[in-house]
């Protein structure tokens, strides 16, 4: 395994973990706003490695973009689920999903073109 496919394999993981605090929160678990925000573990990957080794590629600029607009979205959700309106909070699970596959193939097709390099 190069260190490509290990930092990609650490970001997937981070994301995964993003998602499953997002869903969390929305049924009931505590926020963690640190988690949320830009010391969080995903925009700290964008920081640290991201925009370190692999500023050059485009897909990078892409990923870091669809991650925050999960994370906007997040927050609205978020938002909703505190206001009362939990149930219109769970649907808006639905976004979350979408946009989540949006950055795993986008991270699949960067994987998978530098890994032919």
């Amino acid at each position: 395994m190069n260190l490509a496919q290990i930092d990609f394999q650490q970001l997937r993981i981070k994301h995964i973990l993003y998602k499953s605090k997002i869903r969390s929160v929305l049924y009931g678990g505590i926020y963690d706003e640190a988690f949320f925000s830009r010391t969080g573990p995903v925009s700290q990957w964008f920081t640290a490695v991201g925009r370190v080794r692999y500023e050059q590629e485009p897909e990078i600029k892409e990923l870091a973009s669809v991650h925050n607009e999960l994370n906007a979205t997040a927050l609205q959700l978020f938002a909703l689920y505190n206001s009362g309106q939990i149930d219109k909070a769970h649907e808006g699970m639905r976004s979350i999903e979408f946009k989540s596959d949006q950055f795993l193939q986008l991270l699949a097709k960067l994987e998978g073109r530098l890994k032919d390099n």
